[in-house]
């Protein structure tokens, strides 16, 4: 008891805490969202994970339910706004259409 009062003393006086002597909390850098809107799909989701992002998530916004094979949607929407900051685990989701579906760009009757 004695040595962890005295360790805790000369600590608080060399300005330090006791937390300097073990592994410290890993910090989390701030990651930079770039546009993807415009780009394939399989193509946006990889940069993304290559920047360091780690919670990427394709959805829809043409009326199908799932994305199925990437390389075939275009991305249309993002969740995150490009340029803004944001933790490498942050929630972001890819608004994406099927390439070449007609089903919902002619006109209906």
């Amino acid at each position: 008891m004695k040595a962890a009062f005295a360790l805790a003393l000369t600590l608080a006086l060399a300005g330090c805490d006791a937390g300097a002597l073990g592994p410290a909390a890993p910090t989390t850098a701030l990651l930079t969202m770039p546009n993807e809107v415009g780009q394939n799909a399989d193509v946006a989701q990889d940069s993304l994970k290559k920047l360091g992002f780690r919670n990427v998530d394709l959805g829809t916004v043409d009326g199908h339910h799932v994305v199925v094979l990437p390389q075939n949607w275009t991305v249309k929407a993002q969740s995150a706004r490009s340029g803004s900051k944001l933790a490498p685990d942050a929630k972001i989701v890819l608004g994406c259409a099927r390439i070449g579906d007609r089903r919902w760009t002619l006109p209906i009757p």
